[in-house]
């Protein structure tokens, strides 16, 4: 995995906004009618972008999924500071972007946000294409957590258990957004809490058993 997977910080291009356009209309259409229930002419309609040029841009409506999924990936990691973060040795800082990755909560402009991913995953199952997507993204998503895990406990010896732990982290992760969306009223703090405190024991009992020289 490398930069271009998530974020890109340079000025964007014509093209690029063009793109962007597109993405945004597409996700509020996506939410508020479904993907089955959204078309490509109402895309390039509420985008502004004529059908011909989108079809140049995107290929299919699969296209724009996945570029929602990635956008909304770039967002979601915050990749840059975590590599920042390992790169200049700094452990409580790659600590604060594990827990924010497991209870991450949603701001209220962005509990549409949980409704779309929701959509998405739905349609994952019926649609190989962007079962594929998500497959790729997860890959992405969990060698991200691999080279925190191996920053804050390095010894090849815990190699299977930091695996194990990245695994974890990521369906606690999509846990909590599940909780999210099916008990919206609940407190989540106390699950928020209990997954962190767990985490951060298996990574000091990673620390602490791995042989010394």
């Amino acid at each position: 995995m490398n930069d271009a997977d998530f974020c890109c910080t340079a000025p964007k291009k014509k093209a690029e906004q063009r793109r962007d356009r597109v993405i945004e209309a597409a996700r509020k259409l996506f939410i508020d009618n479904g993907f089955h229930g959204t078309g490509i002419a109402q895309i390039a309609k509420d985008s502004g972008i004529a059908v011909g040029q989108l079809y140049r841009d995107f290929s299919a409506k699969e296209d724009i999924v996945a570029a929602i999924v990635d956008a909304d990936c770039c967002s979601f990691m915050a990749a840059d500071s975590l590599r920042a973060a390992i790169n200049n040795g700094e452990a409580r800082l790659v600590r604060d972007w594990i827990h924010q990755f497991i209870t991450a909560e949603d701001e209220p402009e962005d509990i549409e946000g949980s409704r779309l991913f929701a959509e998405i995953v739905a349609e994952a199952c019926r649609n190989e294409r962007i079962a594929a997507i998500f497959r790729r993204v997860n890959d992405d998503v969990r060698d991200l957590m691999l080279n925190a895990l191996e920053m804050l406990a390095p010894a090849p010896a815990m190699a299977e258990r930091r695996a194990m732990l990245a695994d974890m982290i990521v369906t606690m992760a999509l846990g909590m957004l599940h909780h999210e969306m099916i008990r919206r009223d609940a407190d989540r703090g106390p699950l928020a809490r209990a997954f962190v405190v767990a985490v951060d024991r298996e990574i000091d009992a990673m620390r602490g058993d791995a042989p010394t020289a």
